[in-house]
């Protein structure tokens, strides 16, 4: 039995067939891969998109970064406004060249109006925080601190519980002391008496010192006779700072008069009525009028009579070639004045200055 042959296939036709074949295959690949891509591909793409991120990341750190340091710096410049709850500020920090505020004035009325109606409009300026107390320190706006504290003493209002402020580097002390006396200088009508006075605080705290310091220091740009007239009245605080009521009121004549009688030393005569009264002056004009019945030597004080002053006692000496030699003495201080001497060079002289030392103190 013979089979029957269906038909014979040739070469193309099986070539046609594997292409199909294969072009299958490889649709069946491209779809499959379309929704499941490999591993690698997938932590290749992760891996671009976390460093993307970290990049971005990095890119706002040293945004921030940067933002901050102009920020600190703009905030030690004095630039930036704060607002610091009142009893963050302590007041007291820097001596005051303000002994009391006039709260039944005009002004005073004025500054708390405009604070209850318009708000702050200039801010304080402070230092600080200290890192100890968690204060900070005030330089500059105590009438503007003090009316907000009155405010909402008076009121409880939360509007006035805060104080706009500069906050600055704490500087040195004496810095932030010149800062507050140059704000007053401008803005008030600081008294020599006031002036004198923070002069001897400054010395008496350690600031500066010695009062001269003090004078040289914080009044740098004021003229010579100006600092004279203020160091009369540090003499006035110093005697009589604790008795007087009104010292603000003492004018630069009197002050003046005033200075050369305690430098007289007749301070304590003055100093011991005022202690005796135990009560307050009336008012100002009171208190003039006794200063000047002191300096005038009137009323109370007519009785006094002026020191005597001490002679000047005075010697000489003569020695061979010329060379004379003349001392006066006077109040503990001795001058000596040599004529007829030459000397030729510095070392000459310390050398003529060490002998007449050795003599001296033998």
């Amino acid at each position: 039995m013979t089979r029957k042959r269906l038909g014979a296939v040739d070469r193309d036709t099986i070539s046609v067939m594997r292409n199909v074949a294969e072009q299958t295959a490889a649709e069946r690949r491209g779809r499959a891969a379309s929704k499941a891509p490999p591993i690698g591909q997938v932590a290749g793409e992760a891996a671009r998109s976390i460093e993307d991120e970290i990049l971005k990341l990095r890119r706002e750190r040293d945004g921030l970064q940067g933002e901050a340091e102009a920020w600190r710096d703009a905030r030690g410049a004095g630039l930036v406004i704060e607002r610091i709850a009142l009893d963050r500020i302590d007041d007291h920090a820097f001596a005051r060249d303000r002994r009391h505020l006039d709260r039944e004035g005009e002004p005073w009325q004025e500054l708390k109006d405009s604070l209850r109606t318009r708000g702050q409009q200039t801010p304080i300026e402070v230092t600080g925080p200290d890192a100890e107390t968690g204060l900070y320190q005030l330089v500059s706006g105590f009438r503007r601190l003090s009316a907000l504290r009155e405010l909402q003493a008076e009121t409880g209002d939360e509007r006035f519980a805060t104080v706009k402020a500069l906050v600055t580097d704490r500087p040195g002390t004496v810095d932030a002391m010149i800062a507050m006396i140059e704000e007053n200088e401008i803005r008030q009508d600081v008294s020599f008496y006031e002036r004198g006075r923070i002069c001897c605080l400054a010395a008496e705290q350690g600031v500066c010192e010695t009062v001269d310091d003090a004078i040289q220091t914080l009044f740098a740009s004021s003229s010579r006779n100006r600092r004279y007239k203020i160091r009369n009245f540090t003499v006035i605080h110093a005697a009589l700072g604790p008795y007087l009521d009104y010292p603000e009121a003492i004018g630069e004549r009197l002050g003046a008069r005033l200075a050369q009688a305690l430098k007289e030393g007749r301070g304590g005569d003055l100093a011991a009525v005022m202690a005796d009264r135990g009560e307050k002056f009336a008012d100002a004009a009171e208190e003039i009028a006794l200063l000047e019945a002191f300096v005038g030597r009137k009323g109370q004080f007519a009785g006094e009579r002026p020191a005597p002053k001490p002679a000047a006692l005075t010697a000489d000496w003569e020695g061979q070639g010329g060379l004379r030699l003349t001392a006066r003495a006077k109040s503990g201080r001795v001058t000596l004045d040599i004529s007829g001497l030459a000397v030729e060079d510095e070392a000459e002289l310390r050398a003529l200055l060490d002998r007449i030392g050795k003599a001296t103190s033998g």
